[in-house]
């Protein structure tokens, strides 16, 4: 009547040899690897797509006349960050692409800060 199950067979556990712990610890690695691989590349792509947004933003306002005299300088900064947003798709190595990405970040915020500020 107890459904088949024995009184001790929760506290057994199957024994594996050491080549299957490895082996199994090996594909752990890769598939975590593989996890953390795509979620940069998102989080890289994420980023340059916002700062080519921010560039377009930028300038959709100077081709409808919002910028004024003081503030062209910071819409053509934005509009610069999103040009280097735009570079990282073309860099292949990874560390000139980080910078190249830490760049335009840097533009675009310096961008929208200067048109805030002067708006």
């Amino acid at each position: 009547m107890s459904g088949g199950r024995s009184s001790g067979s929760r506290n057994k556990r199957r024994q594996i040899s050491d080549e299957e712990r490895a082996a199994a610890v090996e594909d752990y690695r890769e598939s975590v690897g593989r996890l953390q691989h795509t979620a940069y590349r998102n989080l890289r792509q994420t980023i340059a797509y916002a700062t080519i947004f921010v560039a377009v933003v930028a300038t959709w306002m100077l081709v409808i006349g919002q910028a004024t005299p003081t503030s062209f300088p910071w819409y053509a900064v934005s509009i610069l960050g999103g040009a280097f947003g735009l570079a990282t798709y073309f860099v292949r190595e990874p560390r000139p692409r980080l910078y190249v990405l830490a760049v335009a970040v840097v533009l675009a915020v310096v961008g929208v800060t200067g048109m805030f500020l002067t708006d």
